[in-house]
């Protein structure tokens, strides 16, 4: 399937390096498949054509550009979905990794050493939970980059319920209160630090019932959903940033759903 012109994904051009290494791997496709998962593993950018490597905000051609990685460039790589069929190094295939800093690319342009998936399905081992009580289900108004205010530095992987004020809002990891307050067009937000600079955010709540510092489970109440801060109605605003920063890190990689939240559906919490 082309990519668009200037896209790295698919180049439309058939160049005879790409011929040779495409038959090459092929050949040796069933030895090759039998690469177990690891947690994690860093891999090699590999692009025929030179060209970088594009990031995107989901698992798909048509999700939003969000970077791009240097041909030759070594990263690290967590877990993969299934998605678009892209054409690369290895033939085609429909595997798409999630980067440690978040983001997805391709697997056709990444040197595995496998033609099959060489981390963990996402969601299979996943650590976070919906904020809200087991047995409630909240409709996702918002998802990673389905709309323009969802799209920049530090709102690109969060996800939205539309809920009433009051509802109880919950720890959905283990962690540390690194900020509980008010804050700005957040409205009064609180974040849990998860270690090594990973913190889930909860915004425009109504009120907190925690303070810096404090230790809570999963499945902890923190808060209660409210609409303040810049908002046009009652939601959660949920997300996975840096915490030093509050940029933007990952789509939250939940029990209840993985990393898919499809704008409309309303998963149901297993939270608590």
């Amino acid at each position: 399937m082309p990519a668009s012109a200037g896209s790295s994904e698919v180049s439309p051009l058939r160049r005879l390096t790409q011929i040779l290494v495409t038959a090459m791997v092929s050949c040796l496709a069933i030895a090759l498949s039998a690469v177990p998962a690891h947690a994690a593993a860093q891999v090699r950018v590999s692009v025929p054509s030179g060209l970088p490597l594009n990031i995107r905000n989901a698992p798909a051609l048509s999700g939003a550009v969000t970077g791009s990685l240097a041909n030759g460039a070594v990263v690290t790589i967590t877990c993969y979905v299934r998605g678009d069929a892209v054409e690369g190094i290895g033939g085609v295939t429909n595997i798409w990794d999630q980067l440690s800093g978040g983001g997805w690319v391709t697997d056709a342009f990444l040197e595995t050493g496998s033609n099959g998936p060489v981390v963990p399905l996402c969601g299979s081992s996943a650590q976070f939970k919906l904020p809200f009580p087991a047995g409630r289900a909240y409709t996702i108004t918002q998802a990673a980059g389905s709309s323009f205010s969802h799209n920049d530095a530090y709102n690109r992987h969060a996800i939205d319920f539309g809920m009433p004020v009051g509802v109880p809002i919950l720890a959905s990891a283990a962690g540390t209160i690194r900020f509980e307050g008010w804050a700005g067009s957040g409205g009064i937000m609180a974040l849990v630090d998860h270690g090594n600079n990973r913190c889930s955010q909860y915004a425009h709540l109504s009120a907190t019932i925690i303070n810096n510092g404090d230790r809570v489970a999963q499945g902890q109440r923190i808060g209660t959903s409210g609409a303040t801060g810049n908002v046009t109605g009652p939601h959660l605003h949920w997300n996975i940033v840096n915490c030093d920063s509050q940029t933007s890190r990952e789509i939250p990689n939940s029990v209840e759903v993985g990393t898919r939240y499809v704008v409309g559906s309303a998963p149901v919490s297993k939270n608590g």
